[in-house]
């Protein structure tokens, strides 16, 4: 059985030679939970794409003393970065989303409010935490951008920044991969509604700032489901 060699992304000065990792929760989560010692190895990320593969020397007064012996850059993030529009969902289904279109390579989330938004109050230190786990546990060499919630006439005038915008929704046309190849196709921005799908008014908004509105498929699709299907195929 092959072992895991566990990934930490922070503000690490990344280059090869001795390393003393200070920031105390990051020493709990090594030492105490992960119950990591001297002798194993592990991927130090600066959350920029440059990681550095070290060996953990020791625990001692100043922190975990690594040996930083192998330095390389990520390249595991796609290529076109992609907004996630989401609807606030209830709790333990945001937070589903949130990991799961992390894990397949979104770049920013934008918790929306939406005419059928329930709740309102997010726990963003949370999420945050949910997100950078998902990003270290996938690979990645950056944590995504979570944003603070907006209406969805901002996040319409918001998404306008992307190359590429669509909406999902059961009433749209088949999504191909058509829809992402334009001229500029580096980023795009993706609208997934709430649990009781968007209001007539809102898809009329749509319509008229010009985004594609397509559907993933026949199936209905929970809102998280939907959330992490519309990353990976507009991030591929």
């Amino acid at each position: 059985m092959i072992k895991k060699t566990h990934r930490f992304i922070s503000d690490f000065n990344i280059r090869v030679g001795e390393y003393v990792i200070t920031d105390q929760e990051l020493i709990h989560q090594t030492w105490d939970v992960l119950k990591l010692r001297s002798g194993e190895r592990i991927v130090l990320c600066d959350g920029n794409l440059n990681e550095g593969t070290a060996t953990i020397i020791e625990r001692n007064n100043s922190g975990i003393v690594t040996e930083i012996d192998e330095v390389s850059r990520n390249l595991n993030e796609p290529s076109r970065e992609v907004v996630l529009y989401c609807a606030i969902l209830k709790s333990e289904n945001f937070e589903l989303a949130c990991q799961k279109s992390t894990e397949v390579g979104v770049s920013e989330i934008v918790p929306v409010i939406t005419e059928r938004t329930v709740k309102l109050n997010l726990r963003y230190d949370r999420l945050q935490k949910i997100i950078k786990e998902a990003a270290e546990q996938s690979g990645r060499g950056r944590v995504p951008k979570l944003n603070e919630a907006l209406s969805l006439e901002d996040a319409i005038k918001d998404a306008k920044r992307c190359a590429i915008r669509l909406c999902f929704d059961a009433s749209g046309s088949s999504l191909d991969d058509s829809r992402f190849k334009t001229q500029d196709s580096r980023s795009g921005a993706i609208f997934i509604g709430p649990e009781g799908g968007w209001s007539d008014n809102e898809l009329k908004q749509f319509k008229e700032n010009s985004f594609g509105i397509v559907t993933l498929g026949p199936r209905v699709l929970r809102a998280e489901t939907a959330a992490t299907i519309g990353t990976y195929l507009a991030a591929r």
